[in-house]
């Protein structure tokens, strides 16, 4: 019965072992961890008694790090995060000022997740309302890009604010669907709200751990100094080129990719199509002038075109008449003709206008009253 057993695992050890991946990444001899300073610890006040195993003396009141070990660890670490990045995403978590901007170069270039501000609390423990969170960004972003449709001023500008805020927290988890595979922290002790939440999750923690921090709280514990910049860029580097071979990894910077371009096409084309509107606006702005002064229509191409009124002959025909009748119908009193020509006018049966009308020079003279001042004073007063 034991022969059974034994036989067994040996025909299932072999095939677990082909499905794991081969690690390209060379491991860095001791000699480049000791030139990046990562064997120098904390002072042996400020220890962590569990870190005693990863200690190899103390010199000068500071502990030094066992580097094989470290070295061994690293191994291990870095064979297991190079099968998880064919699975899901990678996040690296780093908030403290020396390791900030190297994260985030890194995990852009990579392909991973990365937050390296704060942390945002429920990122793991309420991940479908962080989601939800996450896309709305995406979302406003491009509503900013296309102008912001239907907003008025006021509206855009509260936006763009919160875009600016939540893009400090959640810029480096946009496009985060689905929980990552594995969670990669720079410092132990100042990230232990992330691997708290990881633990609840379920998702395994590899982290840098100095000689002040506890390597029980994570899964694959990389003893090495966590404050020097050297150090921190050395296995930065490392975790770099193994993320970057995995196929989540090349879908994740596709799709930052895609949404950068597609920002910027629906920012060129907001652009384009306010520039149409503007001229659009001036060209039928100057074609209402233009209409109002009755000389020019404006055309669309920008080009002013002189153009003759057609004239309607029986409109001025009619207005004309009208004006004649208008004329004729008038009272000698309203010529302003002096009372005494006024009084001989209609003595001789000259009521109107229109009465005054066909009669000559000689005609007015023959009335009774009237001389030749008074003729040229009427000729004038109808004209």
């Amino acid at each position: 019965m034991e022969k059974t057993k034994e036989v067994s695992k040996k025909a299932v050890t072999p095939k677990a072992e082909t499905e794991k991946k081969s690690l390209k990444v060379q491991i860095p001899e001791l000699i480049t961890f000791l030139q990046a300073g990562s064997h120098f610890g904390h002072k042996g006040s400020a220890w962590n008694p569990k870190m005693k195993k990863f200690i190899y003396e103390t010199r000068n009141g500071v502990h030094i790090i066992d580097l094989v070990k470290t070295r061994k660890l690293l191994e291990v670490a870095l064979t297991d995060l190079n099968n998880i990045v064919d699975k899901g995403n990678v996040l690296i978590v780093g908030t403290k000022g020396q390791a900030a901007g190297l994260i985030e170069k890194s995990a852009k270039e990579s392909g991973a997740f990365y937050i390296t501000k704060r942390w945002p609390g429920g990122l793991f423990t309420n991940f479908d309302h962080m989601r939800k969170s996450i896309q709305g960004l995406v979302r406003m972003e491009e509503n900013l890009a296309s102008g912001g449709e239907d907003l008025v001023k006021k509206e855009i500008l509260l936006m763009e604010r919160q875009v600016q805020r939540m893009n400090k927290v959640y810029e480096g988890i946009k496009f985060m669907d689905e929980l990552p595979k594995m969670l990669i922290v720079i410092d132990s002790k100042v990230e232990k709200n992330a691997i708290n939440e990881a633990k609840i999750a379920g998702i395994p923690v590899l982290a840098l751990i100095d000689t002040n921090c506890d390597p029980d709280l994570v899964d694959y514990p990389i003893p090495a100094n966590d404050d020097s910049i050297k150090s921190i860029s050395l296995f930065v580097s490392l975790f770099e080129e193994v993320i970057k071979d995995g196929k989540k990894s090349e879908s994740l910077r596709a799709l930052r990719t895609n949404h950068e371009a597609n920002l910027r096409n629906l920012q060129t084309r907001y652009i384009e199509e306010k520039e149409r509107q503007e001229k659009m606006e001036e060209e039928e702005r100057l074609r209402m002038k233009a209409m109002r002064e009755g000389k020019t229509d404006v055309q669309t191409s920008g080009v002013v075109r002189v153009v003759k009124r057609e004239k309607n002959i029986e409109e001025e025909i009619a207005a004309a008449e009208a004006v004649k009748a208008e004329s004729n119908s008038r009272k000698i009193e309203d010529l302003g003709l002096s009372v005494r020509i006024e009084k001989a006018l209609k003595e001789s049966g000259i009521e109107t206008v229109e009465d005054l009308a066909g009669k000559t020079k000689d005609d007015l003279k023959g009335i009774k009253g009237v001389g030749e001042k008074a003729v040229e004073e009427i000729l004038k007063a109808i004209k």
